[in-house]
């Protein structure tokens, strides 16, 4: 019973992220419409999302003094936390520039869809969990869906100059986002979810302030911006990160992606619920094989 109970809640955890996620896409959008540049935006989301998490960080060190600190955590330990971090912020700028050569559709739909298939093939491979035929089914059911709920129409696809170089950009960005969901499912059990979460959002922060300085930085231009850029950093920063981290430690690395693809769903939901567009029968079809896909998934004995 309490290995069922702490299922449910890291699907919730995971569940979590991708609805903040899902919201945070379609806050991001209007604030980028509104005249701030996406890497200023990423660096504002780590930057206001760092706050809470180490807040959160410092009152678990104080309430339990045995909690893994930096300077006694081994080399390899320090790696994984800094290359996660580093795979975070690289993650969101090869989207970035992938969505500056050929738009934003085909970017978000190869990041989203060509992970779960990574990471489910890199856990096998490295042991973290077993080849089934309930694995492979469910990420079928689970690209099925999100490609209903996502891809455009056939005659909304265009080939820009540039194509070649923005498919490369939004590949690299689908494996770095599996670097994420595996570093994650790899961190180490004494390090707390909050803890690892803060050292490895301090580091993308870094990466992003460096990276916003060289483009030039950029503001929100009113009180609505602002508060949608404070919303992206406490909520689909600092919040959805936590809880994704600590989901993904309690579930297997391909359960976790998939989990986490409802983020399109969401936004969906939300465009059609903010903005009047009412979601087609295809979409909703989609939205059933996700569901499917993920109830599959939570029905799977571990490894």
């Amino acid at each position: 019973m309490k290995t069922q109970t702490s299922a449910t809640l890291a699907w919730g955890g995971v569940l979590l992220a991708g609805v903040l996620w899902g919201v945070g896409a379609l806050v991001a959008q209007s604030v980028m419409a509104s005249g701030m540049a996406p890497y200023s935006l990423s660096l504002a989301r780590f930057a206001l999302g760092l706050p809470l998490l180490w807040w959160w960080h410092w009152r678990q060190t104080a309430a339990t003094p045995t909690v893994a600190q930096w300077r006694h955590l081994p080399w390899r330990e320090r790696a994984l936390i800094v290359g996660t971090g580093l795979a975070m912020a690289m993650n969101v700028t090869c989207w970035f520039a992938g969505i500056t050569h050929i738009g934003a559709a085909l970017p978000t739909v190869i990041s989203i869809c060509c992970a779960p298939v990574i990471v489910a093939l890199l856990s096998v491979l490295r042991g973290y969990e077993r080849a089934s035929g309930r694995l492979v089914w469910a990420l079928v059911l689970a690209l099925g869906g999100v490609g209903l709920i996502v891809v455009p129409a056939a005659d909304a696809l265009t080939l820009p100059q540039g194509y070649a170089a923005g498919l490369a950009w939004s590949f690299a960005s689908a494996g770095l986002y599996s670097l994420v969901v595996l570093g994650n499912a790899r961190m180490p059990a004494r390090v707390p979810a909050v803890t690892a979460s803060a050292w490895g959002m301090s580091v993308a922060a870094l990466l992003m302030l460096a990276l916003a300085a060289a483009q030039g930085l950029t503001w929100p231009q009113d009180s609505t911006a602002w508060l949608q850029v404070g919303y992206t950093g406490v909520f689909t920063t600092s919040i959805a990160y936590l809880a994704f981290a600590w989901g993904a430690r309690r579930l297997s690395p391909t359960a976790t992606v998939v989990g986490t693809l409802v983020e399109p769903l969401v936004a969906a939901l939300a465009a059609s619920w903010l903005f009047a567009q009412p979601l087609t029968g295809r979409q909703g079809a989609g939205a059933v094989l996700l569901g499917a896909a993920m109830l599959l998934l939570a029905r799977r004995r571990p490894a």
